[in-house]
């Protein structure tokens, strides 16, 4: 394991501990902790792990579950964009502040290093960000959190065949606050809960036997994704290779699953936050990726799970879109802002280092070039995550408090 360490020097500590001195005294007298809070609280991660070195005092101040949890809330109404390259047998992880309302005047964005982790095999990539945390999909997973730049390897899967195929999701429970790793193989269903004092899988009861086709996503606790059941008389579509396919929904906090009969595009769509909901996307022809000749996309929007309804709606892309994308170029939908904009990005560094942002309500499309440095051209692989959050809560403190 290999992790990015922020090195703090004299200057800088003797500059910050003349900050906590402004901060805690002024004109003789102490300035309430709960103040003091609110103002680190709207820092960045970054200066954050600095000034935890600064003394034990902003030491315990940082580490408090109040100022954590607070920082967490602030970080939410400042999302970030979340880049992942693919190393051999490494993750590079880089961020920057997600644009809000683009321009074609915008400046190239400058992407922050976060953490590089060394892994066995990079091959099967990373979960989704949930709640700024993610794990890696190899048979021997880590959850992470770049925020702080740490991470931890979890207890190696016990499987009854050892070359059974292992799917990883990550997923987090709001109500006790705890994250879960989901892990289906061909054996059974297994779940290791990371916050409540144990680091054991337990096996769980499923009722249908699946294997998962697609990288999950996690919406107010339940992680959705598509999957293949070989089991006979289902209700599900089938095909070819594969067998039924099937929505799930697993309830992070009481580790149900649930399994929906979905029409043929949601099943080959990439799933999306939609305002809080399960959104699927795809483009308006065949093919699963967008490009320049793509002339409008799909939008399915989960608005009843139990009844299974959903509502879809088809936007088509305005001329401009042909223009800025350009005919070479292959786009994935990465997922849709806070700000109401679907965006796009390739999964490779040969098709340009952009992203684009397609506006439903103002009708326009913009590219926004990122400044991803030398070292992305020697990464076949790119992943893009829209409206990460940065935690800086330390992972033996949310071992503790538990």
């Amino acid at each position: 394991m290999e992790k990015q360490k922020g090195h703090v020097s004299k200057d800088e500590v003797r500059l910050n501990t003349h900050s906590l001195n402004a901060l805690g005294e002024k004109s003789g007298s102490m300035i309430p902790t709960d103040l003091i809070v609110e103002i680190l609280s709207r820092l960045p991660a970054k200066s954050i792990a600095r000034f935890c070195c600064v003394s034990k005092n902003w030491s315990f101040i940082l580490c408090r579950k109040d100022f954590t949890d607070l920082f967490l809330k602030m970080s939410s109404a400042r999302p970030r964009l979340l880049f992942i390259l693919q190393l051999k047998r490494k993750f590079l992880f880089l961020s920057t502040p997600q644009p809000l309302y683009p321009d074609q005047n915008s400046s190239p964005i400058v992407l922050d290093h976060y953490m590089s982790v060394s892994t066995e095999d990079s091959f099967f990539g990373v979960t989704r960000p949930v709640c700024g945390w993610l794990c890696s999909k190899d048979k021997n997973p880590m959850i992470c959190n770049p925020s702080t730049g740490q991470c931890i390897t979890l207890p190696k899967v016990t499987l009854t065949e050892e070359r059974l195929r292992v799917h990883t999701n990550l997923g987090y429970d709001p109500v006790d606050k705890l994250f879960k790793v989901l892990c289906v193989s061909k054996d059974g269903c297994r779940v290791l809960t990371f916050g409540n004092g144990e680091m054991s899988w337990r096996m769980i009861d499923c009722p249908v036997p699946h294997r998962p086709l697609r990288n999950g996503i996690c919406i107010n606790g339940v992680l959705y994704y598509t999957a293949a059941s070989p089991v006979n008389g289902m209700p599900y579509p089938i095909v070819m290779g594969f067998g039924h396919l099937m929505l799930t929904c697993f309830d992070i906090r009481f580790e149900k699953f649930t399994f929906l009969a979905v029409d043929d595009p949601i099943l080959k769509a990439k799933l999306i936050n939609y305002n809080g909901k399960l959104g699927a996307v795809l483009p308006s022809d065949s093919v699963s990726f967008f490009k320049g000749s793509t002339t409008s996309l799909q939008l399915w929007v989960l608005d009843d799970a139990e009844n299974q309804k959903w509502s879809k709606h088809i936007y088509v892309l305005p001329p401009l879109w042909r223009d800025v994308v350009g005919n070479k170029t292959m786009l994935h939908i990465v997922g849709m802002s806070g700000a109401g904009e679907f965006v796009f990005a390739p999964n490779y560094h040969e098709f340009g280092p952009y992203i684009f942002f397609y506006n439903v309500v103002r009708d326009t499309v913009i590219r926004v070039e990122i400044q991803l440095g030398t070292v992305a051209s020697k990464c076949p692989n790119i992943d893009t995550f829209v409206d990460h959050v940065q935690d800086v809560k330390l992972m033996e403190a949310l071992r503790r408090s538990s």
